[in-house]
């Protein structure tokens, strides 16, 4: 079942980045077009495979981003039951795409005291699991099986394609990408620094924060269990207008279009190799997805894009 989706993503070298030799993988070029390809592929294909689940169990997420979305195709796929918990805040895109690859989706309207639906949409898998038989939560928030599947193939491809990297940049957010990859990082080089990026608003990082976080697929509400697994050597917070030059700039001088979080992520490694003076060193940045599912909440709000 892996080899129907075996995808080694591109590195590319940017341009931009003048003292230090950087490059940026693009997890976008996944099938399905984003990062969460990986842990639905590996997640499902091995639960499969030992008979965890069968083609009768309905596979439960709570999502209403690229892991709904990947879950909904992969599961297509293989032929089994998804259904995702989304929220008002989804993309019509990403809602669209869930439901026309044949996932069922049930959505929470009502936010919690942080205006974050995340843990009202947890309490309803919890809720909902609880009053059947024969579901699975994918459960990307805790399960170690989604660690192990970023460091199978997002982490070690990238001690592949770059085995001299010094430095890696990632996004956090639900904790299995960050974890997986910064494990298989420092199994292979515990000099190898792997830096978290996160979002003003976001409080995995600053947990008493008033700010009011809009990108998606970057931060949250909460701490999750696979968060805490990850690896970290240091941590950098930006703003998101920082973040939205910063895709701006992607697309002049680099002609990428780029996910939001990969905006916070380029504008996060800029700053941190400024702030630290950080030079002639092989830096990695994960671009988690591309920018297709942000335009009508991002991109097309922001004039300097419609120049």
């Amino acid at each position: 079942m892996l080899e129907d989706f075996k995808v080694v993503t591109p590195l590319i070298k940017l341009n931009s980045f003048e003292n230090n030799e950087t490059y940026i993988k693009l997890e976008g070029s996944n099938l399905y077009g984003s990062a969460k390809d990986r842990a639905a592929v590996y997640v499902l294909s091995k639960l499969l495979e030992e008979g965890t689940i069968n083609r009768d169990t309905e596979i439960v997420e709570s999502s209403s981003g690229n892991m709904g979305v990947a879950l909904a195709a992969v599961g297509a796929h293989l032929n089994l039951n998804i259904t995702i918990m989304i929220d008002a805040s989804i993309s019509n895109l990403n809602e669209f795409l869930i439901k026309a690859y044949g996932a069922k989706t049930i959505k929470i309207t009502e936010a919690d005291e942080n205006g974050s639906y995340l843990k009202k949409r947890l309490q309803t898998v919890r809720e909902y699991i609880a009053e059947r038989d024969n579901v699975y939560w994918f459960n990307q928030y805790g399960n170690p099986l989604v660690i192990e599947a970023y460091k199978e193939t997002v982490g070690k491809e990238i001690i592949k394609q770059c085995p001299d990297v010094d430095y890696v940049f990632i996004a956090v957010s639900s904790g299995g990408t960050v974890a997986g990859i910064s494990q298989a990082i420092h199994e292979y080089n515990q000099s190898i620094k792997v830096i978290a990026v996160d979002v003003e608003g976001s409080k995995i990082f600053e947990p008493e924060t008033k700010k009011i976080k809009h990108f998606t697929g970057i931060g949250s509400s909460i701490r999750t269990d696979n968060f805490l697994r990850a690896i970290i050597d240091d941590k950098i917070i930006v703003s998101e207008h920082d973040s939205v030059q910063a895709l701006f700039n992607m697309m002049r001088k680099e002609q990428l279009f780029l996910g939001g979080s990969s905006g916070c992520v380029v504008t996060g490694t800029d700053q941190y190799l400024q702030l630290h003076k950080i030079a002639n060193k092989k830096v990695v940045i994960v671009s988690h997805d591309r920018g297709d599912r942000y335009f009508a909440n991002l991109y097309s709000k922001h004039p300097e894009f419609m120049d």
